[in-house]
């Protein structure tokens, strides 16, 4: 945002900052399948839940869901949640193992990241990144 202000007959102008996404909140139709996604599966710490919210605390910003009673499903992606981890592998492995479908095996990606992903219930498109692998190369666009 352009702030501008006058004094004295000079104008002044400077830039409003914004440094900080302090919470990002996503609608969802199938609110209860998300939620245990997010909470029980993915094991994210909860920061505010009511039966129709729940915020969870992802070290530097949070990430919320707010019940919607109905919408049309997602035709195409519109959001990814991209979660940062230590090792990406491992933490594939443990997801898969509880269930969660991912799209494709860890891979590291052309932009210095590895990476793998799935959908949620709701549609979103969610990412593991972390490290890139040593001596794998690079996939993806």
């Amino acid at each position: 945002m352009l702030i501008i202000a006058i004094s004295r007959g000079k104008v002044a102008t400077r830039f409003m900052r914004l440094s900080k996404l302090s919470y990002l909140t996503l609608w969802a139709v199938h609110f209860d399948q998300v939620k245990k996604l997010y909470k029980d599966t993915l094991g994210l710490p909860v920061a505010e839940e009511n039966e129709n919210f729940i915020m969870f605390d992802t070290k530097g910003s949070r990430l919320a869901f707010h019940r919607l009673t109905k919408a049309p499903p997602l035709s195409r992606s519109t959001v990814e949640v991209h979660l940062e981890v230590n090792d990406v592998d491992e933490v594939y492995s443990s997801l898969k193992s509880r269930g969660v479908k991912f799209d494709d095996p860890p891979a590291n990606r052309p932009w210095g990241t590895r990476s793998a992903g799935f959908k949620d219930p709701e549609g979103y498109v969610v990412e593991i990144v972390g490290p890139l692998k040593a001596g794998e190369p690079a996939k993806g666009d």
